[in-house]
This record gives C-alpha cells, sequence and structure tokens, in this order.
C-alpha cells in the first residue's frame, strides 16, 4: 500500500486545508455542492466566500479539532431563511453565480443548493453533528436525490465533516486498494482498514489519505482510465 501510495497518489501536504473543519454545515454543504471534484481544495470556492462574507458567517472554527456546540451553529433552516429573504433570483445573483466547470460541465448553483438543503433537512440534519451521526449511505442517498447536486457532493459533505479518522471505502477507495494489494477487490471494510493503517505508518491523517486517494480515483476515472 505504502509503495502505491508514493508511486501515485501526489501527496502535497500533510495537513488538510479550512474546508475540513467547517464552523457550520451550511458552509460544508454549500462548498461540497459549488465544487468540482478536481478543483484544488487548497482554492476557496467563489461561493462560500461571498456566502460568508454577505451573511457574516465564520467559515472555519477557530478550534479545528472541536466542534462547536450546535447551539452556535447555523442551521440548514437558518439557510433556508436566507434564501426566504432573499429570494432565489437574488441569491443566485449576488451570492451563487454560476461557475463552468469546463465543457459541457454542470454547473451547481443557488437552486442546486436550496435543493440539496431541502433533502438533508428530509434525513433530519441541521447541524455538523447530524451528519456524523447520520449514515454515509444515507447523506450520499439525500444529495444523490437532490438534482444539480452533483453525483460527489455527498462524499465530499462526508470528507469535510468527519472526524481525523475519517476513510470511506467507496468504488474509488476500494479500486485502488485492490489495485495495489494485488487483488481482484476488497471490501468496503477492508479498504477503510488497510488505508488507515498505511496513514498511521506514513504518520499521516487517514482522512487526509482517503482524500488524496480518492482525488486520484476520480481523475484516473475522468481521463478515461
Amino acid at each position: 500500500m505504502i509503495e502505491a501510495v508514493c508511486r501515485s497518489v501526489p501527496l502535497n501536504g500533510v495537513e488538510l486545508p479550512d474546508q475540513f473543519f467547517p464552523a457550520h454545515v451550511t458552509v460544508a454543504l454549500i462548498d461540497a455542492v459549488l465544487r468540482s471534484p478536481l478543483e484544488d481544495t487548497l482554492e476557496i470556492v467563489p461561493g462560500v466566500e461571498r456566502y460568508c462574507h454577505r451573511f457574516g458567517v465564520t467559515r472555519t472554527r477557530a478550534d479545528r479539532w472541536t466542534v462547536p456546540p450546535p447551539e452556535e451553529q447555523e442551521s440548514l433552516g437558518d439557510l433556508v431563511g436566507r434564501f426566504d429573504e432573499l429570494g432565489v433570483g437574488r441569491m443566485t445573483a449576488e451570492v451563487f453565480p454560476a461557475r463552468t466547470h469546463g465543457p459541457g460541465a454542470p454547473t451547481p448553483g443557488a437552486d442546486s443548493v436550496l435543493r440539496a438543503v431541502g433533502e438533508l433537512r428530509r434525513i433530519g440534519v441541521e447541524v455538523l453533528q447530524n451528519v456524523t451521526a447520520a449514515s454515509p449511505e444515507a447523506v450520499e442517498g439525500a444529495l444523490r436525490s437532490s438534482d444539480g447536486a452533483g453525483e460527489h457532493a455527498g462524499r465530499l459533505l462526508l470528507m469535510y465533516t468527519g472526524d481525523d479518522d475519517f476513510v470511506r471505502g467507496d468504488s474509488h477507495v476500494c479500486r485502488f486498494v485492490a489495485h495495489a494489494t494485488g487483488r481482484k477487490s476488497v471490501s468496503p471494510d477492508q479498504a477503510e482498514h488497510l488505508v488507515r493503517r498505511c496513514a498511521y505508518e506514513m504518520i499521516l491523517s487517514p482522512r487526509y489519505l482517503d482524500h488524496e486517494i480518492w482525488r486520484y480515483g476520480v481523475s484516473f476515472l475522468m481521463a478515461g482510465g
């Protein structure tokens, strides 16, 4: 595993960027919906920056390793209130103007964010703690049901809100681990276990290594691999 990681995965540092320490679930969700999966996570999504500036919302928590209590967070219901106040038209024009991710690529905007909020609220998500309490399948399924959110939005939201030991044995991670270990396939549980072991041996955050392997898998498929 370590040889495969060193050979294939571009490890550009050992620290996760600010997106992985959101102060509010609203900030994490907006980033997950609007970000292309291949965008550099060191870059701030413009819609997130505009939203935080417009409404005075803190983007990153002061203590990276402590999730704020629910009463100190902006909830998804609060985000709905922003839409009720300004309307989708003004939220689109002033906060979430569409971005181009490439020829023919979808450009999620304000309406995509609002639909994603609705789907997450249906499974009981209002604050950061609700995401980690829900099953990953429920979170990913909710955002897949949200037209325009993008197929990777659920995965991104789980990464942003997970703890430092977070690893998700999805198809990209399982494929990488199977290839690295010379097997035809591995189960999600096996993949997660091996990625964590590899991260510990390399003195890396498991969530960081999971993210880099996932990005490698997405880019490999998009390149026709």
